[in-house]
Order: C-alpha cells, then structure tokens, then sequence
C-alpha cells in the first residue's frame, strides 16, 4: 500500500510541475491592458513634460535679464549717466547687456538717462517661444524689485 501511495504522490507532483510551467509568463489580455494604462498615462503626462523646455527657456531669459538690471543698478550707483550708456552696450563692446543665447537674443535701453527705468528685453529665437518677449524693468535711481512682463506662454502674464 506504502509503494502506491508513493507512486501516486510521484505521479500527482509530477502533474503540477508540468501545469505550472504552463502557467508561467503573463496572457496576452493581461499584457494589452498595461500597455493600453501605459498609454493613457503618457498621453496624459507628455503635454506637461514638454512644456517644461519652454518654461526652462524662459527662466533662462529672465535670469539673464535680471542679473544685468542688477549691474544697471551698480552701473547707475558708480558712474551715473555714463554708467548706464556703458552698461547698454554690447558685451563685445564692454557692456553689460547680456549676449545672444541659442533662444533669445537681447537688447538693453540705458541709453537715456533721464528716463530712470531701465528695461532688458529678451526675444526668443526658436522654438515653442519664438517671437515671444520677455522684458526685465528695473528703477535704477530708487532700485528696487525687478519687475518682468511677457506673454503667457513665456510663464509671465501681460501688464
């Protein structure tokens, strides 16, 4: 009785190692649902991944443009007037105003002195944000906070 009640435990596991080497691995209606979740959840995430390039961009032209308003203030607190006329120009030529990035390419306005706001305006070159200004405002003679404007789709609202 002992040897067919072994036999029979033999053949039993015998029996389930072959049923679960079949049931390895995943059925093909199981893989078409992660791939449809798969799907919905790019779909849904994707727009937002790639409107962060165009809000990367844009902090870029106001980081620029805030750190020559900055040298404006110091320009206008050392030398005056002719500090800000120097500071308008060219980086080539010795100025402050920032130099043309692959996205935007600036122009800076110190160049009257009686108008004590001076503004650095970024325009994008490329890209989601061609044509799209970004323009850094700054009282040199009071000094204060740094204010921007520029379109929405810069991440700036208009004024």
């Amino acid at each position: 009785m002992t040897t067919l009640n072994s036999r029979l435990q033999l053949a039993m596991l015998n029996r389930k190692k072959g049923r679960n080497a079949l049931e390895k691995g995943f059925t093909l209606v199981e893989l078409m649902i992660v791939i449809v979740i798969v799907g919905i959840l790019s779909a849904v995430a994707l727009p937002n991944f790639l409107s962060q390039t165009s809000k990367a961009k844009a902090t870029e032209a106001k980081t620029l443009a805030s750190a020559a308003l900055k040298e404006a203030q110091v320009a206008w607190t050392e030398t005056g007037a002719d500090g800000l006329t120097a500071w308008a120009e060219a980086p080539a030529d010795g100025g402050q105003c920032p130099a043309a990035t692959d996205n935007f390419t600036f122009a800076c306005d110190g160049a009257a002195p009686a108008a004590v706001t001076v503004t650095a305006t970024g325009t994008a070159a490329s890209g989601d944000l061609s044509g799209e200004t970004i323009t850094g405002e700054v009282n040199v003679t009071t000094g204060g906070k740094i204010a921007f404007t520029g379109s929405e789709k810069a991440g700036l609202k208009e004024e």
